[in-house]
C-alpha cells in the first residue's frame, strides 16, 4: 500500500502542478478517483492503522469564515480555494445580497492550518445557500457524479443542492456574454483555458493540493516547489496582468 500511494503521488503531481498549461476537466476527474480511494474510500486510514498515527494535511484554513458566516448568514455562495489558476489565487470568492459595505471580508486573510486526515475530510468548503459542503463531500461528487470513476445523473437529496452549489458560479477561459447553462455568474480567470469549470472542480484541485504534499508522523512525502527562471519573472514584470471578468446571468461584464 505503501508502494501505491507513493506511485499515485507521483502520478497526480505532474496532472496537478503543469507549467503554463491550464488544468483540464479530464485531469481533474482522474484526481477526484484517486483521491477517492485513498481519502474517502478508506485506503489511507488502512495503511495508517497499523502505524498508530495519521496523516496531517496543509489547507486554506477557513474556520473564521465558517464562524462569520453561521453569525451573519452574509453569503448565499463562498468557495474556500487556496490554489492558483493563470498565476492567479482563487481563495474566498463569494457572493452575498448585502451591499459590499455590510459585508466583513476580515476572514480573507485567513492564513493555511494544518488537519489531521479525519478533519481534512469533514473540513467545510463549499457554502450554497445557507449549507456547507466538505471536502469528503466534493470528492464523492466529482467521482461519483461527474465522471471521475462514473457519470451518475441522481441528482436527489444532498446531490441535487451540491449540483446547484457546482454550477451557481463558473470558472474558465473563454470570453462569453452569459454565464453557462445553470450558472448565475461566470469568472474569466484563465484565458489561456477554453474549458468552464464549476466550484467543486476547483475544491478537488485544492484537495490534490493537499494530498500530494501530505506528512505522516511528521515526515511529509513530497515537497512541491516553485522555481522559475529569471527571463520568466523579467516577463511577468513587464506584463500587465488582465483583471478578472465578471459575467452575470443579466449579461453585464464588468474587469477587476
Amino acid at each position: 500500500m505503501v508502494r501505491l500511494l507513493l506511485a499515485d503521488i507521483q502520478e497526480i503531481v505532474p496532472l496537478l502542478f503543469k507549467q503554463r498549461q491550464p488544468l483540464s476537466e479530464g485531469s481533474i476527474r482522474l484526481l477526484s478517483s484517486l483521491m477517492r480511494r485513498w481519502l474517502v474510500d478508506g485506503d489511507l486510514k488502512k495503511l495508517l492503522a497499523p502505524l498508530r498515527t495519521d496523516a496531517t494535511f496543509v489547507v486554506q484554513g477557513n474556520a473564521a469564515a465558517v464562524e462569520y458566516q453561521a453569525r451573519t448568514g452574509a453569503y448565499r455562495y463562498l468557495l474556500t480555494g487556496g490554489i492558483m489558476l493563470d498565476g492567479r489565487p482563487i481563495r474566498f470568492i463569494g457572493d452575498s445580497p448585502l451591499e459590499p459595505h455590510e459585508v466583513d471580508r476580515s476572514f480573507m486573510t485567513e492564513a493555511r492550518a494544518t488537519l489531521p486526515l479525519k478533519r481534512f475530510l469533514s473540513q467545510p468548503r463549499l457554502l450554497y445557500d445557507g449549507q456547507w459542503f466538505t471536502t469528503a463531500d466534493i470528492l464523492r461528487f466529482v467521482a461519483n457524479k461527474l465522471g471521475g470513476n462514473h457519470v451518475d445523473f441522481d441528482r436527489t437529496g444532498q446531490w441535487a443542492s451540491l449540483d446547484k452549489a457546482n454550477r451557481y458560479m463558473a470558472f474558465g477561459g473563454p470570453a462569453l456574454a452569459e454565464p453557462p447553462d445553470g450558472s448565475e455568474i461566470y469568472l474569466r480567470v484563465a484565458p489561456s483555458s477554453e474549458e468552464v469549470l464549476g466550484g467543486t472542480h476547483l475544491e478537488t484541485v485544492a484537495a490534490a493540493a493537499s494530498f500530494v504534499q501530505l506528512s505522516i508522523d511528521g515526515v511529509q512525502l513530497c515537497t512541491v516547489k516553485s522555481e522559475r527562471s529569471l527571463v520568466a519573472r523579467l516577463r511577468d514584470l513587464l506584463k500587465k496582468r488582465p483583471g478578472a471578468t465578471m459575467v452575470e446571468r443579466s449579461g453585464s461584464a464588468s474587469e477587476e
